[in-house]
């Protein structure tokens, strides 16, 4: 058992806490553009498509997931923006049931105490894009990307990085991979595009400004 593992789930969940509540300073205090709202529909499109019907934790996804798996030994991912989220803020990436269970606790509680709309961009923020790009605001100054002005295409291609990291010596096979990647995504979102519009308008279009302020327990 690590370190970890040995503090009270409670504790791990204040520490998580802490941390959100960091991240939300930083990017309240940046000077940097944050993701825009395409890129969040990018992410959901791309990572999390029933993002706004699950509670956090996509059942039909996980189930999907673990029976191709077991029965067709294929790696397909289940994990939901806020499972994604958590594991990055903690950093835990072991591939154990504790650790699997304790992340999808923390990502049901999560999106009951963060407005749901503010999930995509903080962990946009965080988020691992590859070699050199730890987080949103490493990935624009390597990528040469500005959010206020950035292309669709070039926007889905830095979500596409979340699934293809880009090495340090990125060849054509790897970027061929990336560009079909954000093709995908962007596509995806198009057919979403009534559905996420009609969340929004539902919410008073204030979901993706809306802070992370509370304090939770």
């Amino acid at each position: 058992m690590n370190g970890v593992e040995r503090i009270p789930i409670r504790a791990q969940w204040l520490l998580l806490l802490d941390k959100v509540r960091q991240i939300e300073k930083d990017i309240g205090q940046s000077a940097d553009p944050i993701p825009t709202p395409q890129m969040c529909d990018f992410l959901i499109a791309g990572e999390d498509r029933r993002f706004y019907l699950h509670p956090g934790v996509d059942a039909i996804a996980l189930c999907r997931a673990f029976w191709k798996t077991a029965f067709h030994g294929e790696s397909q991912g289940g994990s939901t923006i806020a499972m994604q989220f958590v594991r990055t803020i903690t950093g835990r990436f072991e591939k154990t049931w504790r650790r699997k269970i304790v992340e999808i606790l923390f990502a049901v509680r999560l999106t009951r105490n963060v407005p749901k709309g503010r999930l995509p961009i903080l962990y946009l923020w965080v988020a691992y894009y590859g070699s050199g790009m730890n987080n949103f605001k490493q990935a624009c100054s390597k990528l040469g990307i500005d959010p206020k002005t950035v292309s669709p295409l070039e926007a889905a291609k830095l979500v596409a990085r979340l699934k293809y990291p880009e090495p340090r010596r990125c060849g054509r096979k790897h970027t061929d991979k990336i560009y079909r990647r954000g093709r995908h995504i962007m596509a995806t979102a198009d057919r979403m595009h009534g559905h996420l519009r009609a969340y929004r308008e539902s919410s008073n279009g204030t979901v993706q400004s809306r802070r992370f302020t509370q304090k939770a327990g």
